[in-house]
């Protein structure tokens, strides 16, 4: 991302833009045009009731994709990377509430939890919500009426300014509120930013029932020898099945300490065929993940097998590929299929214009893979990038 000077950059700001349905009005802003790196940056939306008529409207969780927010950042990957965009998980959960005339009401959004701000510069926002709504009186559901707001908002991060522990302060102090939603807040916006200077008070979640959840984003954005050694006691102590459990295997793969393989590998032993155990595992192990998964394919069957083959894209090995292009020929069209998917992760190459079966594509990719077998960079799965199209004479 281009730095940019905050001083030239007079024709970006933060703006406030709303549309208005009848007596139902909504409108998405940001706090200021300026930002310190490391400081949360929120997104308001805000509706009003400006109409006669008593109103129920749908409400949930603004993290939750039951709230109907769209939500991107001129950062986020593109449609077509290697690297999709975080999205925020949970239940579908979601409430009727009554909205009288003259009511407001404003949720925030924090950005830096689902989206990347760690870079000087400036962004765009972009910001879409459907507000469902329709009067009180015909309540349950559905609502008949539906407020659809877009905005496109910008802000800068400044190089230039500074966000200390003393500014962290307000939120630290916010973790013992008495209120549930503020504590949940403080631990969600504390966890994203994962400031250094407060890896005691992240590591302390681990202690706190209604924190614990966080713990293992803050471990991963720390990214510490203390907080993936942190990760690794939440994989070996929680429950299999649980979101910490499952959170915690994932950001232990994708640390980069090798250290932790071993443990990963247990965990995908003892759960044969489930991918979100041998992903990570694979992912960690690099190399000295492929003789297992190599054995995994020629000894296992059904979908302990096809995961397997799957999970070869996630060593970032060279020596996957041969192995890779044999399955690509075989009679197995599944198989077929998640080779093919595994050297394009691997490669970030795309057969321009294929069409037909999976193994058609096998006299292009081995003579690419002969011109370029010394050559070619061999991505790792935490190594963004676009598709490019693949070579043949």
């Amino acid at each position: 991302m281009r730095r940019i000077s905050v001083r030239s950059l007079l024709l970006v700001l933060a703006c406030s833009c709303g549309v208005a349905d009848g007596q139902i009005a909504g409108k998405f802003s940001i706090e200021k045009q300026s930002y310190a790196l490391g400081e949360p940056v929120f997104l308001y939306f805000e509706a009003s009731n400006s109409g006669q008529e008593p109103q129920a409207i749908l409400h949930a969780d603004p993290y939750n994709f039951c709230a109907d927010y769209e939500v991107h950042l001129s950062s986020d990957p593109s449609p077509t990377s290697t690297c999709p965009l975080m999205l925020p998980a949970g239940s579908c959960a979601s409430t009727v509430m009554p909205f009288q005339p003259g009511d407001k009401y404003s949720e925030r959004i924090l950005l830096n939890y689902a989206h990347d701000i760690t870079v000087p510069g400036s962004y765009i926002v972009d910001a879409q919500r459907q507000l469902r709504y329709g009067p009180l009186r015909l309540r349950p559901l559905p609502f008949p009426s539906k407020l659809e707001v877009h905005a496109q908002l910008h802000f800068v991060v400044d190089s230039d300014a500074r966000f200390g522990p003393k500014d962290l302060e307000p939120w630290v102090t916010q973790l013992q509120s008495p209120d549930p939603a503020k504590r949940s807040e403080a631990g969600r916006t504390l966890a994203s930013l994962a400031p250094p200077s407060l890896e005691d008070t992240l590591l302390g979640f681990m202690d706190k029932e209604d924190l614990r959840g966080w713990v293992p984003l803050a471990m991963h954005r720390l990214h510490t020898p203390r907080s993936t050694a942190a990760l690794a006691e939440l994989v070996r102590n929680t429950r299999s099945g649980t979101s910490e459990h499952s959170e915690s295997v994932r950001f232990l793969g994708s640390s980069g300490d090798p250290r932790w393989f071993p443990l990963l590998l247990s965990f995908a032993q003892s759960h044969p065929g489930d991918g979100s155990y041998l992903y990570p595992a694979a992912e960690s192990g690099g190399d000295r993940a492929v003789p297992f998964l190599m054995n995994a394919i020629r000894f296992e069957t059904g979908q302990a097998r096809q995961v397997a083959i799957s999970a070869m894209a996630y060593t970032g090995s060279r020596g996957v590929i041969p192995f890779l292009l044999d399955l690509l020929k075989g009679p197995d069209m599944e198989a077929s299929e998640r080779a093919l998917y595994g050297l394009e992760d691997l490669t970030h190459r795309k057969l321009s214009g294929a069409t037909g079966t999976p193994q058609s594509q096998y006299p292009a990719w081995l003579q690419w893979w002969w011109r370029h077998r010394d050559t070619s960079h061999i991505y790792k799965p935490s190594e963004c990038g676009e598709f490019t199209p693949l070579e043949r004479d």
